[in-house]
């Protein structure tokens, strides 16, 4: 068990580190990244939508890589950083192309999964 959940810090720095095309992204340049900014939000939907546009060129690996990051983070982040991956990162997963969030749902872990299907109470997914 951690002692100290991760943060909004420690998941985005993975995450640049881990995937060389995330840390191309305008996003790291164009927001507020810090731990209480409501762009956060934005941030979240920017990633998941790159995710998205790799599924969708078959670079099935990489999205599955970042699947079971965010499957780990579900664990061992912390509240605020677990809030937005839920609200954001996982609601923007619901609006991608029918085929392209299919296949991403294949790569979701039980945490995640768990988190994408309680979002029925409030989402319903794209009909694109």
């Amino acid at each position: 068990m951690l002692l100290h959940k991760k943060n909004f810090d420690n998941f985005y720095n993975e995450i640049r580190q881990d995937f060389p095309r995330m840390k191309q992204l305008k996003t790291w340049d164009n927001y507020d990244r810090s731990p209480n900014s409501v762009e956060n939000s934005l941030i979240m939907s920017d990633l998941s939508e790159e995710m998205a546009k790799w599924v969708e060129e078959g670079d099935e690996i990489d999205a599955r890589r970042l699947m079971d990051t965010i499957e780990r983070y579900f664990h061992e982040g912390d509240l605020p950083l677990t809030s937005i991956i839920y609200t954001d990162f996982l609601v923007t997963i619901m609006e991608a192309k029918r085929e392209t969030r299919e296949l991403i749902k294949t790569m979701m872990g039980s945490e995640t999964k768990k988190n994408y299907f309680k979002l029925f109470n409030f989402y319903r997914e794209s009909d694109s």
